[in-house]
């Protein structure tokens, strides 16, 4: 799999011109890459008031998002992006994915809420999804999602290849896009893409460092804190051979939760 990841300096509230950026980017790659992802609520920008959100929000079929499957089918690249999901009365910190004919792939709902601010609008998801891919199985997680051991655990556990989060990583927390989440990827032996924003957005400076990381936890490419574009061929049988040389998967006794 060709995949690639954009690490764009939002325009916040302007959906017109995120698609714009999505789609300039998504014809460039036409021929390029097989999956494209975005960063953490994409199509309205992460740091934007709660009434924003409630009024830009749109269900998994709404206008956006006939827009971004036109746009997969015309260019012949999956997308995969983040918005503001809205569902009855209930919104969702949501990622959706299209494929390169325009069909909705999986939907996936932000498990880990993590601020006042977050929870106050969104309500948590409570399931993950996988979905294929390229001959990959794919598990989308978001943000804070990702920095929880158990959940790319049970995203491995569950038998994905490669784990994909989107997020909006504020620079003073760095070193999670640093250290954990090449941990992720090695301690559970799976590809990890993680699509962080550049520039700023309101009073937050964000750190870029987008990445792709090998399943023996080895950088495949990693941005800087500036916009880009970054991709990186995936080879499947990089899954087996780490796997074998780091059975964690295989070795480790999930039975045993406590002191007996």
């Amino acid at each position: 799999m060709r995949l690639a990841l954009l690490q764009n300096d939002s325009v916040p509230l302007d959906t017109g011109w995120q698609f714009a950026t999505l789609a300039e980017v998504a014809r460039h790659l036409s021929g390029t890459a097989d999956l494209l992802v975005t960063p953490e609520l994409f199509m309205t920008g992460y740091r934007i008031d709660a009434a924003d959100i409630r009024r830009l929000a749109e269900p998994a079929d709404g206008p956006f998002a006939r827009k971004v499957a036109r746009l997969a089918q015309e260019t012949h690249v999956a997308i995969l992006y983040g918005f503001p999901e809205r569902d009855g009365d209930r919104l969702y910190n949501s990622v959706q994915v299209f494929d390169a004919l325009g069909r909705q792939l999986a939907l996936y709902r932000k498990l880990h809420l993590p601020s006042d601010e977050e929870r106050a609008v969104f309500t948590a998801g409570d399931r993950l999804v996988t979905f294929d891919l390229g001959g990959f199985k794919v598990a989308p997680l978001i943000c804070y999602d990702v920095e929880f051991p158990e959940s790319v655990r049970a995203c491995a556990l569950s038998g994905a290849d490669l784990v994909i989060a989107p997020t909006a990583l504020r620079r003073h927390w760095a070193r999670i896009a640093e250290m954990m989440i090449p941990v992720r990827a090695l301690e559970n032996g799976v590809f990890l893409a993680y699509a962080n924003q550049a520039g700023s957005e309101a009073d937050w400076d964000y750190a870029g460092l987008s990445c792709i990381i090998a399943p023996d936890g080895k950088e495949l490419v990693r941005a800087s804190d500036q916009p880009a574009v970054i991709l990186a061929e995936l080879d499947r049988a990089e899954i087996g051979n780490a796997r074998a040389k780091l059975a964690y998967l295989r070795d480790a006794r999930f039975s045993l939760t406590g002191p007996a």
